[in-house]
């Protein structure tokens, strides 16, 4: 009798075992089906387009924004612990300027001759870190008065937006797009 009940118990296992790959079969494709569902939503030429970081693209996914920080604390230094590029990112938010002063930004960068790249090699957004080897120039102290901060900082201008860069932390303390043509 005990000779008859292993086969039966061998059975049984294997039809355990197969069910339970039938299982974890059925759930990788359930995830499988959703993930596609998910993604295929973004593919769609009506769907809105996907947020970019923008590395190395040139284009911003953060436009017209400064940080509070850079803007009013020119002062402040960097501290082994990253904490000022961390306060630089964390105060960022919508720049808020007239049409007479983009108009007067414009006149200041383009008789200024500042560094122009087509193309940045960091992210262009608030708090962002600057690479060693991207050109940079100090700031006009006109440009600092039209934007009431940002006193010492330094500059570029990527396409048509200028970046005002921290010169502490070598952070990305505002972007001013429609300045440069």
């Amino acid at each position: 009798m005990v000779g008859l009940m292993e086969p039966e118990k061998r059975e049984r296992s294997r039809v355990v075992m197969l069910g339970m790959s039938l299982a974890g079969l059925l759930i990788l494709a359930g995830g499988l089906t959703a993930g596609y569902i998910g993604i295929s939503g973004h593919l769609d030429q009506k769907s809105p387009p996907m947020v970019t970081t923008g590395i190395g693209t040139g284009k911003p996914a953060q436009k017209d924004a400064e940080s509070t920080v850079a803007k009013s604390d020119p002062a402040g230094l960097e501290d082994p612990t990253g904490g000022r590029a961390r306060s630089v990112k964390m105060s960022s938010r919508d720049l808020q300027l007239s049409d007479q002063q983009r108009d007067r930004l414009r006149g200041i960068v383009a008789n200024a001759g500042g560094p122009k790249v087509d193309v940045a090699g960091f992210e262009m957004m608030i708090g962002s870190a600057i690479p060693e080897k991207t050109p940079m120039a100090d700031l006009p102290p006109e440009v600092t008065e039209i934007m009431n901060g940002f006193w010492g900082d330094q500059y570029l201008m990527v396409q048509d937006k200028m970046v005002v860069v921290d010169q502490h932390s070598r952070r990305v303390a505002a972007i001013v797009s429609g300045i440069g043509k």
